[in-house]
C-alpha cells in the first residue's frame, strides 16, 4: 500500500467511497441513491400510479427493448457491484496486514508527540551509552570513585 494511503483520513475516504458506492446511505429512500445497488432497486422496481390515476396499477411494458435495457442495467451494474466488493475486500486485507505489521500506528491521533518522546528516549539511552564508554558510571560517578588512592575499596 502507498505510504499516502495509510493516513486516517485516506482509509476513511476510501472506507467511504466503496460504501457509498455499493448503497448511498445519505438518502433515506433505497432507491433514491446512486449506488449500485440502488440502481438495480430503481431497475427492477415496478412502476407506481399517481393517487389520481383511475388504474390501480399500471403494467409495465413487455417490449423487448424495455426488457433489454433493464437487462443490460442490471449486468452492468451488478458488474460494478461485484468489482466494488472485491475492492472492500481489497481494503480490509490492507488493514489487516496493517494492523499485523504495526502500520495502524499512523491512525493515532498526537503521533508527533509519541515520536518525540520516543527520540526524548533514544537520546537518554545513547547519553547513558556515551558515559559507559568514558568509561564512567552512569549517573555521573566514575568506575574508580569506590576505590581509595591507596587501592584499598571502601568499606
Amino acid at each position: 500500500m502507498n505510504p499516502s494511503e495509510r493516513t486516517k483520513e485516506a482509509l476513511v475516504a476510501r472506507t467511504e467511497n466503496l460504501c457509498n458506492a455499493i448503497y448511498d446511505e445519505r438518502t433515506r429512500d433505497p432507491w433514491g441513491g446512486d449506488g449500485y445497488l440502488s440502481t438495480i432497486l430503481r431497475t427492477v422496481r415496478m412502476e407506481e400510479t399517481s393517487a389520481y390515476s383511475e388504474y390501480q396499477k399500471m403494467n409495465e411494458a413487455r417490449d423487448y427493448y424495455t426488457s433489454a435495457q433493464k437487462e443490460l442495467t442490471i449486468k452492468e451494474q451488478s458488474a460494478g457491484l461485484i468489482k466494488t466488493t472485491q475492492d472492500l475486500s481489497t481494503l480490509i486485507r490492507d488493514l489487516q496486514e496493517l494492523w499485523l505489521f504495526g502500520g495502524l500506528d499512523t491512525l493515532q491521533e498526537g503521533g508527533e508527540e509519541e515520536e518525540r518522546r520516543e527520540r526524548e528516549k533514544a537520546g537518554k539511552v545513547a547519553g547513558m551509552i556515551e558515559e559507559l564508554a568514558r568509561g564512567k558510571r552512569v549517573g555521573g560517578g566514575s568506575e574508580t570513585s569506590g576505590v581509595k588512592e591507596e587501592g584499598k575499596r571502601d568499606g
